[in-house]
């Protein structure tokens, strides 16, 4: 799975200081910023899964749980629409949707394939596509008081007027897609993730990988979240809180500690069930989607599993460093392409900063100096939520 990080378009994004509580013009550059971001013209590529526009909506959701500023979950619905909108079997030829999948049919997916390709690709990694969406879902639905307005910048694409109608359809929408993508091909008997054999050509009979696990336990978590917001659906969330365990607990089977240089209970991995050592550009996801767990405080994730998560990056990624760029691989070492390493913190790891509060400035301080706050929403807005808690808990 190939990922770029690159500046979104927009004006410059702000973290003034990295302490104290979240400033007006922290926020006012925020909402500038996203009003200049547009929504992809197709949502093929994967830009809903790990690109910059689905990484948007994550922004958007972190920085309305601190402001509750109604423009800026207006901009994420937008954002929430144009995704599902760009769902293969909903969009028109003419809009990039209607192909034919691996499995023959025209499938509720988002193919990570560009329209070239044919049959289209597609996998567990749509459960991330969902995350995004539902946590606009979970937003609205945690909100009663918004419930009955109408969104300001109208329906053009029928998804409901309301902020519950439109947090139902995302909903109703994702249970679709577990219900005739997810759950017919994907899960076993044992509830774990495996990919089908043929047709399907990408890793036949193959274990998920780590990462595309964790993006399909994020959609089912946040999927999970909304049924129990909404008090219906019991069923549905059995179903969905038992896959989420099995196949957390399954990752955390395959892990082994071990002690880093600075003392510290580390844990090593693979890739996948039996791969290569895992890089630091898929252990990004590995470390949200176990976040999102533990934070869900429901599927067996403890402080301890997020302590050795968190000291595996700051103890062993950032403390090895060779020309300029941190560790690609999560036992310190450095490779080529996806474990090439960075020169910055990925997002997604700005959680584990969190477990490791003193670790917070030394993050904001890296992103600073290669400039990923002036034009990165994604880190900007994690880095922000994170200051905001902060302030909030005293830590």
């Amino acid at each position: 799975m190939q990922e770029t990080e690159k500046p979104s378009l927009g004006s410059k994004l702000l973290v003034e200081s990295f302490t104290g509580p979240v400033t007006k013009n922290e926020i006012t550059a925020f909402k500038a910023h996203i009003r200049d971001v547009k929504a992809p013209a197709s949502a093929d590529g994967n830009v809903y899964v790990y690109g910059n526009p689905g990484k948007v909506i994550e922004a958007c959701g972190l920085m309305y749980e601190i402001t509750n500023d109604q423009e800026i979950l207006d901009r994420m619905i937008y954002y929430c629409d144009n995704a599902l909108a760009g769902r293969n079997d909903l969009a028109t030829a003419t809009n990039g949707g209607q192909r034919v999948v691996w499995t023959g049919k025209i499938e509720p997916v988002w193919p990570p394939s560009k329209a070239n390709i044919s049959p289209a690709g597609a996998g567990i990694e749509q459960g991330s596509v969902l995350a995004h969406m539902l946590y606009s879902a979970k937003l609205i639905l945690s909100n009663p008081a918004i419930w009955n307005k109408k969104v300001s910048f109208g329906d053009s694409k029928g998804f409901g007027l309301t902020y519950k109608e439109r947090a139902l359809t995302y909903v109703k929408q994702s249970d679709f897609v577990i219900e005739n993508w997810i759950l017919p091909y994907f899960v076993r008997k044992d509830k774990k993730f495996y990919f089908p054999d043929a047709p399907n050509t990408y890793k036949p009979k193959e274990a998920a990988p780590w990462n595309q696990l964790f993006m399909l336990t994020n959609g089912l978590i946040r999927l999970s979240q909304c049924h129990i917001l909404l008090n219906d659906a019991q069923d549905k969330v059995k179903l969905y809180d038992e896959l989420i365990t099995e196949n957390i607990n399954w990752f955390k089977r395959n892990v082994k500690s071990y002690t880093s240089s600075l003392g510290t209970n580390c844990w090593i991995f693979d890739y996948a069930l039996v791969s290569r050592i895992e890089d630091t550009n898929h252990f990004a996801y590995e470390s949200e989607g176990m976040w999102l767990a533990y934070d869900a405080a429901k599927y067996g994730v403890t402080k301890a599993d997020m302590m050795a998560m968190a000291n595996t990056y700051f103890d062993v990624v950032l403390a090895n460093i060779q020309n300029g760029r941190f560790a690609g691989n999560v036992d310190g070492t450095t490779g080529k392409g996806h474990a090439g390493g960075d020169n910055y913190v990925r997002d997604e790891y700005i959680y584990l900063a969190a477990i490791r509060p003193e670790k917070y400035e030394t993050v904001g301080k890296i992103e600073q100096s290669t400039g990923k706050i002036a034009t990165s929403p994604q880190i900007t807005a994690r880095l922000l939520w994170l200051k905001d808690r902060r302030f909030k808990t005293g830590e």
